[in-house]
């Protein structure tokens, strides 16, 4: 009996596909090495207001202040009276910031700048991928489902502090934070 000539390349086509999906079947890694567990993310994440206790009153905020100290008194003493006032808003400006940060959830990455040199090794000692604010909703959101490991004392002795501003930096993580306009409100 002669098969017509459309049913043989039926037969054809289905032999080469029933090839290609055996073939493709037994290359491809089983469904139960597919489900294996895969080793979870690990992220550090802190406490922003602490970074900000710590760093009022760490040399590198010392050394801001001066800086800025000096370049008033300089402009001052030069009779440069415009200088004067950018400088004297640059300082109001810098503490309204700073009351943000260390009373709100504002960013610190400015303050972590200081420390960038420790960031390293305090991600690899907590086994972290990155490091991320607490207060961050939206960084956070990229990593669900990851483990957070606190790195926030790991950040806060990075800035070297003495015990009273480490105590600080400890106690105000027993607190909520402020609004960002509440914190706007307060006079340094």
């Amino acid at each position: 009996m002669n098969t017509p000539r459309y049913v043989r390349r039926c037969i054809v086509t289905l032999t080469s596909i029933t090839a290609a999906i055996v073939t493709t079947g037994l290359t491809r890694p089983s469904f139960a090495q597919d489900m294996a567990p895969k080793s979870q993310e690990r992220i550090g994440v802190y406490d922003s207001r602490s970074i900000a206790v710590a760093f009022a009153g760490s040399a590198a905020h010392e050394k801001q202040l001066q800086q800025l100290i000096a370049e008033h008194k300089k402009a001052k003493e030069a009779g440069e009276l415009d200088k004067v006032a950018k400088l004297e808003a640059e300082g109001k400006a810098l503490q309204a910031k700073l009351h943000k940060q260390g009373f709100s959830t504002a960013p610190v990455g400015d303050l972590l700048c200081c420390i960038s040199n420790a960031l390293p090794e305090i991600q690899k000692s907590a086994g972290v991928t990155t490091i991320i604010s607490k207060w961050d909703e939206a960084e956070l959101k990229k990593h669900a489902g990851a483990a957070t490991v606190d790195v926030t004392l790991k950040l806060v002795d990075a800035f070297l502090p003495n015990e009273r501003q480490r105590k600080s930096a400890i106690e105000i993580q027993k607190h909520k934070p402020i609004s960002l306009e509440q914190a706007e409100k307060i006079k340094g």
